[in-house]
């Protein structure tokens, strides 16, 4: 994977680049400017619709105006080079904008379903009565005699660890499966997790809940989508929401999971952000904030999930909030933002957390490959 490295420069100013900075450039724009984009938009929309009707004029003008409105600088604004692609990223993040509450819903009403659940069973456990106890203690007594390997089960630590360390973690938990021993110490051998999305789907919610829970010593985790090329279906509006539901769930899970060894996180083509990009936020807050649980956090790799300069300022302020005395300063080395859609905002902003993470003898590579900005940002702009 090719990767681009900000370093740190002495035009960076320590403050972070907010959205009251954006319109200043709008006085050096003139209507022959705005033309002259409006132009090469519709030059675009042409060649995708082979005309340029009244409804294709009007989705153009349209399409001006946001992109006047969202631009950081008159040089953002009037790239042509990457104008197509800042089209493309509207079209998808308005689209996706669309299905935001049908998103809240279904994320609300899995969560009710977990906590009934949770509650049901608390209830279960307190009714049992203890005559019904002891009977099922002295039927898996003797289950465990037929199905425990004194060899694996008893004291032989080092020896399992061995024979785990040959298996991939799906053949150890189906190992673990076996009886009730194997699954209360096989767990604890899984060091990596590789897994996609239609896997991970297949899960209840409520073992969703619990997953992180049963590998205490988990170092690396990879939840991996389909490829950025096909994961824009529109016509499939129930696997887009279906998705960004199954990630804020994953991650709610890893907010209430203590995972002290961790050190690599992948979310890979597994969600499409709208124009909150509030799937970021929460990875920013579970993972690298002051509040993180895992102080050994090194890279962090959210490729593909159209990311915009929101989401960058989000990620920058859970990194750069203060951090108690006591807490360890953030550990993280790489930060993969590649193919999503950050713009010159995003860009001047990791650039600063580059900065600051270089002031404290800390080298932190950021990736930001195929983004919007696929030229260099001009020197005076920053």
């Amino acid at each position: 994977m090719s990767t681009s490295t900000f370093a740190p420069s002495a035009t960076s100013t320590s403050s972070t680049v907010r959205l009251t900075a954006k319109r200043s450039w709008h006085a050096t724009i003139d209507l022959s400017a705005r033309r002259s984009v409006l132009l090469h938009i519709l030059l675009l929309l042409k060649a995708k619709y082979g005309t340029v009707d009244a409804k294709i004029s009007y989705i153009g003008r349209r399409a001006e105006l946001a992109l006047y409105s969202q631009a950081f600088s008159a040089w953002e604004y009037r790239n042509p080079q990457t104008l197509s692609r800042r089209l493309h990223s509207l079209v998808v993040k308005l689209h996706l904008n669309n299905l935001a509450v049908r998103e809240e819903t279904a994320f609300a009403m899995e969560q009710a379903q977990i906590f009934e659940v949770a509650v049901s069973r608390k209830r279960k456990c307190s009714a049992v009565d203890v005559s019904v106890v002891d009977k099922r203690a002295r039927y898996e007594s003797v289950e465990a005699v037929a199905t425990a390997s004194p060899l694996f089960f008893d004291g032989n630590r080092d020896l399992l660890q061995h024979v785990c360390s040959f298996l991939a973690a799906p053949d150890v938990i189906q190992c673990a499966a076996t009886c009730s021993q194997a699954a209360s110490q096989l767990p604890a051998f899984v060091t990596s997790i590789e897994v996609t999305t239609v896997a991970m789907s297949k899960l209840e919610a409520t073992v969703r809940a619990s997953f992180f829970g049963r590998f205490p010593n988990l170092e690396s985790f990879a939840l991996t989508g389909r490829m950025q090329a096909q994961q824009f279906n529109f016509q499939d509006e129930k696997t887009l929401v279906a998705r960004n539901v199954l990630v804020r769930s994953v991650l709610q899970a890893l907010s209430n999971a203590e995972l002290p060894k961790l050190a690599t996180f992948s979310l890979n083509f597994c969600y499409s952000e709208g124009l909150k990009d509030h799937v970021t936020s929460q990875v920013a807050n579970v993972l690298v904030g002051p509040d993180s649980r895992f102080p050994r956090l090194q890279t962090l790799s959210l490729v593909g999930n159209c990311i915009s300069d929101d989401a960058v300022m989000d990620l920058y302020d859970a990194v750069a909030l203060p951090r108690d005395a006591l807490a360890n300063e953030s550990k993280l080395a790489l930060l993969d933002l590649s193919q999503n859609f950050i713009g010159e905002r995003g860009h001047l902003q990791l650039q600063e957390v580059v900065t600051q993470f270089a002031s404290r003898d800390s080298a932190l590579v950021v990736n930001v490959m195929n983004n919007l900005l696929t030229v260099a940002v001009p020197a005076e702009s920053l």
